[in-house]
């Protein structure tokens, strides 16, 4: 089968009704539709179940999950090479089909179209806006090499079924707490990140019927904006061009413009004002001047709403490295922290109310996939010294802590040989001891290749202690790596991309802090655990990185 068509929908019985009507009528035939119905609705899953369509139609339903959800989903049971996605206000053209499908075969891999305003849609100036930006969209796309992240919508998107595979299918973390949109704009910008090319077909049209009220209108200014920190806090990279999507104002007025920065107690009432006002007049009408002004103070809101939401605290990660007594080693003395004081440790950090908790449930968090307890820490240690598996690995499993171990690839079962003359030999684990430790549960992540400083090595070196570390412990059976520890704790730009392009999730330095989502996740901060740091010494230097900034 050619074409999955993928849709979507929540409580738009009508709506999704008339886009399968108008997937009848196209000139490719050669496509199934999956309709999912997001949350619990007898009448909408009861009138397309009753439908007797001429198309091969299958009806999914779940509960209540969100847009993005519903899409893998349906991306889950569809059987076409190409999945196209539609929101459940489109109204394909006959030859929306068609359209995808000449471009896929000239050669793209996920294809943008037109979404003109439904005639349909009543007449206000909410949808009026709407067309404004679909025809300048239209105009702005064609011809362009690069679609902008603002633009990169799964209201009409098509994507081959191998690369939605690769990309591993839309977050569903957005959803977390609020059906935040920005799984759209995610998706795409991973799929433009990724290397596959993205192309806009101005004939692939699907009309957009829009029947938003003033209300829904206001709401989704303020949860768009929230969607797009949450994106400039994961790829900070593309921050310049959410920026205009966050704060563009519909107004030039200097007066209106200042209801953005109206304190929180009265932005209540003048939010309700402009619902009010808002009437089916054109948008210049000076009570849709009002309405659209407002619309800009509801965005910084969510904005500022997001921001504070990512500072919060989300976890405290600790760096360890060996576990021994070191103190004769005027070089080495603070790293090495005996079994005894590391069990002393973690048995007063519990009492204070401290969580342990694992790699993945911590990058899960880091993503918006799930959420923390307070108070949550991370243990990692460092160099992977022989130490872990004699001295470290009983403390740990008999707390039932989870840990990191980031191994030096091309020095394991060697020793510290990036070592100070002056200070002790100390042997590392070797291959069997890696593979024990990963059986045992723990993780084990790269430190390099030969814990070699990132910021002196040119694009070759840093490939080869980056992306070569993670492929040699792979080839000595561990699962490939998916968190990086810069050696020496040194880092910069060009490193930071080396270690996102090589595949891993996150990479961590020694630079104190505590772990939020606005945190860069290829620079994520961790607090050294030093031998002369007492307890209490330990958790004051807790307390002070989680008080949470406000």
């Amino acid at each position: 089968m050619r074409f999955s068509v993928i849709v979507p929908t929540h409580r738009r019985r009508d709506l999704v009704l008339a886009l399968l009507h108008g997937l009848e009528h196209q000139t490719c035939t050669d496509f199934e539709a999956i309709v999912v119905v997001d949350g619990a609705d007898d009448d909408v899953v009861a009138a397309l179940r009753g439908l007797d369509p001429q198309i091969e139609l299958t009806v999914l339903a779940q509960p209540h999950r969100g847009a993005a959800a519903a899409r893998n989903t349906g991306a889950a049971a569809a059987r076409g090479e190409i999945l196209l996605f539609l929101d459940d206000d489109m109204v394909p053209d006959p030859t929306l089909l068609a359209a995808h499908d000449r471009a896929h075969r000239a050669g793209a891999d996920v294809v943008l179209g037109h979404m003109p305003l439904a005639p349909t849609s009543p007449q206000t100036a909410a949808a009026a806006t709407v067309r404004r930006w679909a025809e300048r969209r239209r105009d702005r796309l064609a011809g362009s090499e690069v679609v902008p992240v603002p633009d990169l919508l799964t209201g009409q998107l098509s994507i081959s079924r191998t690369a939605f595979d690769v990309l591993g299918g839309f977050d569903v973390g957005f959803t977390r707490g609020g059906l935040v949109p920005g799984a759209d704009r995610d998706f795409g910008y991973r799929a433009r990140r990724h290397g596959l090319r993205i192309v806009f077909d101005a004939d692939a049209v699907s009309h957009q019927h829009y029947d938003i009220d003033a209300a829904e209108y206001t709401r989704r200014s303020r949860d768009g904006a929230r969607g797009d920190e949450i994106l400039k806090a994961r790829y900070p990279e593309i921050a310049h061009e959410l920026w205009p999507a966050v704060f563009h104002t519909r107004t030039a007025s200097l007066t209106l413009g200042t209801l953005a920065r109206l304190p929180r107690p009265l932005s209540a009432p003048i939010r309700a004002a402009a619902i009010r006002a808002f009437s089916p007049g054109g948008p210049s009408t000076l009570r849709n001047r009002f309405f659209f002004a407002v619309q800009t103070m509801e965005r910084r809101r969510g904005a500022r709403d997001a921001r504070r939401a990512l500072r919060s605290p989300l976890a405290v990660v600790l760096a360890y490295h060996a576990v021994a007594d070191l103190s004769h080693d005027r070089r080495l003395a603070d790293y090495g922290i005996p079994a005894g004081r590391l069990a002393a440790q973690f048995d007063a950090l519990a009492r204070s109310g401290w969580q342990f908790v694992g790699l993945s449930t911590f990058l899960d968090a880091l993503d918006g996939r799930s959420a923390l307890p307070e108070r949550a820490l991370l243990v990692t240690f460092d160099d992977a010294y022989a130490d872990f598996g004699a001295a470290a690995r009983p403390v740990l499993q008999e707390r039932g802590i989870p840990a990191v171990v980031f191994a030096v690839s091309d020095l394991v079962g060697t020793t510290n040989d990036w070592r100070r003359s002056d200070a002790s030999v100390v042997p590392l684990l070797d291959a069997d001891g890696l593979r024990d430790a990963s059986a045992a549960g723990f993780d084990v992540g790269s430190h390099g290749a030969t814990h070699t400083p990132l910021t002196a090595l040119d694009g070759a070196e840093l490939e080869r202690e980056i992306r070569g570390s993670a492929e040699r412990l792979a080839a000595l059976g561990l699962p490939r790596p998916v968190v990086f520890s810069y050696p020496h704790g040194e880092h910069d730009d060009a490193a930071r991309a080396a270690v996102a392009d090589a595949g891993y999730r996150a990479a961590f330095t020694v630079a104190p802090g505590v772990v939020n989502r606005a945190a860069d996740r290829f620079a994520l901060p961790r607090l050294e655990v030093l031998a002369t740091e007492t307890d209490d010494a330990l958790r004051s230097k807790l307390a002070r990185v989680t008080r949470r900034r406000r």
